[in-house]
């Protein structure tokens, strides 16, 4: 089964009784927006390859059925009375064992006392992975306060955990569940470059609402998510949801679509790779606003065997500055042993320091003639890399202390976890 269009109205301005049923007509090729060259080297083939013959061979009647059933759960929520207890602004994190909250620990530490961030801070956790006293003291010293997504009278409440290792589902759910009518969510492994703050008063966030980043990857032409939510496949980055800033006011339905996906995550993460573009196919499926950063992510990393390993994402900027650092993402730096990271200091002490370059695209904004790729090195390590062997722009490789003076020593200081052990 190829990707299909659809004919039946959007639900975003039609009262929920006016939908007329889907209808489906199927196209045998992928349309050639989303065949192209650009597209086809940048689908991540490790979770198109694990989900594709789901794609094909799904009835049509299903597809309907998965249509209607969302469709079904807006038009609920549409008639629901406002709700109208969130105020302010804040950042909200989520964590749960011993390493997630000690990398949201400090990556709140680097907020409070690095970057002065006077946001108030949350961080939420399942009822069963409840934070040890310390930490709850230690978030408290901060200015920061845990919570549990077992409270009372929380719109998105989440009692029973994902049966895998990462707990995709609960990003909403937090985003959501927090005080907060104004959002940053950050990853726990997501270190800011600079104070955020700013972001909350920038002006493509004010005009839309909702301000994302983009991720190394486009989606396939045949992916169901398309026929599914009614949108059309395009030649475009994906989402990476290490950070998000949403206003829950302006973009409440868009948000309670994406918690919809992620809470039948058995259906929506073979077709999304995890949470991350639950967010932005929400938004686009109810013709909601949002604001893509269109300068393309970079990648912090080191030399390995001569060549470049990036093991963090690098975003930057919302104004197109195409190299002004904002966030590091250390997604795949956790996940490689911390003794690739060794070096000797000044005194001739072994000190980790995983960051040693910050690589990125020149004109990178708005381009998709990019080709980031992944690679395992002689060392059996998981590496990012960009190429530029098809006319694609040149990189530029600079000293990452330079790119993001002291955040690299503030991390350590602050009792940051590097590689694993």
């Amino acid at each position: 089964m190829r990707a299909s269009t659809w004919s039946n109205p959007r639900l975003v301005d039609d009262e929920p009784q006016n939908l007329a049923p889907p209808i489906i007509e199927q196209i045998e090729e992928i349309p050639e927006e989303c065949s192209t060259e650009s597209v086809q080297r940048n689908i991540d083939h490790n979770h198109g390859n694990a989900h594709v013959q789901f794609w094909r061979y799904l009835s049509k009647d299903v597809i309907l059925s998965y249509q209607k059933q969302w469709q079904d759960f807006i038009a609920k929520e549409k008639a629901k009375p406002d709700v109208g207890q969130f105020k302010g602004r804040g950042i909200v994190l989520v964590a749960g064992n011993v390493d997630t909250f000690g990398r949201a620990t400090t990556t709140i530490r680097i907020l409070k006392e690095f970057h002065h961030c006077t946001l108030p801070i949350e961080v939420w956790h399942l009822p069963d992975e409840i934070p040890s006293p310390e930490i709850v003291t230690e978030l408290a010293r901060l200015g920061a306060v845990s919570r549990s997504f077992g409270e009372e009278n929380l719109v998105r409440p989440v009692q029973q955990r994902r049966d895998a290792d990462k707990q995709f589902q609960i990003k909403a759910a937090a985003i959501i569940n927090s005080r907060f009518n104004e959002v940053l969510y950050l990853d726990s492994d997501n270190v800011p470059a600079i104070d955020p703050t700013f972001l909350f008063d920038s002006p493509d966030y004010k005009r839309t609402g909702a301000m994302f980043w983009p991720d190394f990857w486009q989606t396939s032409g045949e992916n169901i998510i398309f026929p599914i939510l009614n949108i059309p496949c395009k030649d475009e980055w994906e989402q990476e949801s290490g950070q998000i800033v949403i206003n829950k006011a302006k973009a409440w339905l868009p948000l309670q679509l994406s918690w919809y996906m992620q809470n039948n995550h058995e259906i929506y993460f073979q077709l999304l790779n995890g949470d991350k573009d639950t967010f932005q196919y929400a938004w686009k499926a109810l013709d909601a606003p949002f604001y893509m950063v269109p300068t393309f992510l970079g990648m912090g990393g080191g030399m390995v065997d001569g060549r470049f390993c990036g093991h963090t994402m690098l975003q930057y900027y919302p104004d197109g500055d195409e190299d002004k650092l904002l966030f590091i993402h250390a997604n795949m730096m956790k996940v490689t042993d911390k003794s690739r990271f060794m070096q000797k200091n000044r005194i001739g002490q072994e000190v980790e320091r995983p960051w040693q370059l910050a690589k990125r695209y020149t004109m990178s904004r708005g381009n998709k003639w990019l080709q980031p790729g992944f690679y395992v090195s002689s060392t059996n390590q998981p590496c990012m890399d960009f190429t530029h062997l098809k006319g694609e722009p040149e990189c530029a490789v600079e000293s990452f202390d330079k790119v993001a003076p002291g955040v690299q020593d503030a991390y350590f200081a602050m009792g940051g976890i590097g590689g694993r052990s």
